[in-house]
């Protein structure tokens, strides 16, 4: 993949502070813990089942248009950092980390995305939201700083994609308050990280954020700034 052709914010990590009311983040954790039992359950497929092993929802769970709320009043610090991204992929990951066993292993986004192919993003963002009062405490992600080139992945610890071990270049990690987001590119390898074992559980929603001219036809998306789902045609894939 070309490097002259990547947009920059594919390289970038932000740590966005206050990028969410904390209140509405309060409410989307209340109506998880109402839900996430009941439909938790739910589950139609071996795909689904796989994935419930991996602390992720059930497909009925996250095809819940409440989480999208998130975005219907986002901060400037969280507009400024994801651009020209205003799409929000629909359904988001809803996760519920409790076990050793639902920590990603390290991986670039990217590779997940081509696990899906043609329903796969060439490119997005992240946007990771811990639901927790006290994220600062709860398992977070850890990151390898600096430009990276997309890597070979294979499958690892029980996730569709991962590294054998993490890219050369410098750490990062960061202090995170209820209302915080961390938003990042898929070509930033990264994994999960549990800064207090007394504290191995943690709820948060992860979406991903797409350019419209980025956007897969026939897919629902949220568009940030007129507060509604759309969807990009197949006629607009002609250009």
């Amino acid at each position: 993949m070309p490097d002259a052709k990547l947009d920059p914010a594919r390289h970038a990590v932000a740590h966005v502070r206050g990028a969410f009311a904390p209140a509405r983040l309060r409410a989307l954790r209340s109506h998880l813990d109402r839900v996430c039992d009941e439909r938790q359950t739910q589950a139609a497929t071996t795909r689904e089942h796989t994935a419930i092993a991996r602390g992720e929802a059930s497909d009925a769970l996250r095809l819940d248009p409440t989480w999208m709320d998130a975005f219907r009043d986002p901060s400037r610090a969280l507009l400024d950092a994801i651009g020209h991204a205003t799409w929000v992929a629909f359904p988001p990951q809803v996760r519920r980390v409790t076990t050793a066993a639902h920590l990603v292993p390290w991986h670039q986004d990217v590779a997940y995305q081509r696990l899906l192919g043609p329903r796969g993003h060439d490119q997005h963002v992240t946007c990771f939201v811990p639901l927790d009062e006290d994220p600062a405490r709860r398992p977070t992600i850890e990151f390898v700083a600096g430009r990276c080139t997309e890597l070979p992945h294979g499958a690892a610890s029980g996730f569709g994609a991962g590294l054998d071990e993490a890219p050369a270049g410098p750490h990062a990690l960061f202090r995170l308050a209820l209302g915080d987001a961390l938003v990042f590119g898929d070509l930033v390898p990264h994994r999960s990280f549990v800064p207090d074992p007394s504290q191995p559980e943690r709820r948060s929603l992860e979406f991903r954020l797409v350019r419209p001219c980025d956007a897969v036809a026939d897919k629902d998306y949220f568009d940030i700034p007129s507060g509604a789902f759309t969807r990009r045609s197949p006629a607009m894939e002609v250009a």
